[in-house]
């Protein structure tokens, strides 16, 4: 059901579409996002060496994704990583997207008939 914005008294329009709930899908890709800033600060200052780990973490995390930096990590580092931050990210947001459309026509498919089975 689309709904349309809507024009509240003092002459601004609004957006009714309930776009608060939609705000969920933006969790993982910035969970992500912030995974991959971790690993950096891991890898850039020596006392935080130990937070380096979660790179390899993510790695498994991005399987799809990772292939392509797992491929240029050799001679691209520079370009893996940021291959990793930039799509990687990307793709957590497709995810979520992706779940959000699912569980949205989940959701709409309409109201449950009550008598499933008829009584004799």
């Amino acid at each position: 059901m689309l709904q349309r914005d809507c024009e509240n008294p003092n002459g601004m329009v609004t957006d009714v579409s309930g776009s608060g709930r939609n705000r969920w899908i933006y969790f993982l890709p910035a969970l992500h996002l912030s995974a991959c800033l971790i690993s950096m600060l891991g890898h850039l200052i020596p006392r935080l060496q130990y937070l380096g780990i979660v790179s390899t973490y993510l790695t498994f995390l991005d399987f799809p994704i990772s292939l392509v930096a797992l491929a240029l990590v050799w001679k691209y580092s520079t370009l893996a990583v940021a291959w990793i931050l930039v799509v990687g990210t990307f793709w957590w947001y497709l995810l979520s997207l992706g779940a959000k459309l699912v569980i949205d026509k989940l959701r709409d498919r309409g109201p449950v008939p009550r008598d499933l089975i008829p009584k004799i």
